[in-house]
């Protein structure tokens, strides 16, 4: 037990911390200085808080198809986990690359530092539950992944409302805009297709 305690600690937590560390380099390629570009652990705490926030305003709303809280928060807060060993990638690479490749490189990135990950966790139970979670972050095959996956879009554009509130030209985040809507658009959850419309509003009042 002593041993499984000290290697979460000193092993998986160690890697994990360095998150705090990492800045998200979509902001720094635009021109947001480090002194106020978020980290991946911001984005990572940001991401689960809305996913908590808007799954249980969900779940109070569509009491038929409720999700999974505890699966969403479990996904949400993992996320950007393996970037903690293979650093943050910016769209740019996406384009430079091109989409199916960029893909195929993602994952197997991601294969290969869940893999790392998981190697840290020695009691068998617990790291059979973090694989399962780590392979829905790849395969996004349950509505709570799905629901996740959306919502990082939506955080996105949360913080990039709140660069243009501190005083960012509202031009710099046109594209995250631009992209993000376009994923956005597949999404069934209506909490956060409602959710956009707000933010759109939002934006056009700061750009006054």
């Amino acid at each position: 037990m002593f041993d499984e305690l000290y290697q979460l600690i000193y092993g998986f937590i160690e890697s994990a911390i360095q998150l705090k560390r990492l800045p998200r380099q979509g902001w720094i390629r635009v021109g947001i200085p480090l002194s106020d570009v978020e980290s991946i652990a911001d984005h990572a705490y940001n991401t689960t808080m809305l996913s908590l926030l808007l799954c249980d305003l969900h779940n109070a709303l569509h009491p038929e198809e409720t999700l999974n809280t505890e699966f969403v928060m479990r996904i949400a807060i993992i996320h950007d986990l393996p970037e903690c060993q293979y650093q943050d990638f910016d769209k740019q690479v996406e384009i430079l690359l091109g989409q199916d490749k960029y893909q195929q490189f993602k994952s197997q990135l991601l294969t290969t530092a869940s893999t790392e990950l998981l190697s840290l966790i020695l009691n068998e139970e617990v790291k059979k539950q973090w694989k399962e979670t780590f392979q829905e972050l790849q395969n996004k095959k349950s509505k709570e992944a799905m629901f996740v996956s959306y919502i990082d879009k939506v955080e996105l554009l949360v913080q990039a409302l709140s660069y243009e509130s501190l005083g960012y030209q509202s031009s710099l985040f046109d594209n995250f805009w631009e992209t993000s809507s376009k994923y956005l658009e597949k999404c069934t959850f209506g909490v956060i297709n409602d959710l956009l419309p707000i933010l759109e509003e939002e934006r056009a009042q700061l750009s006054e």
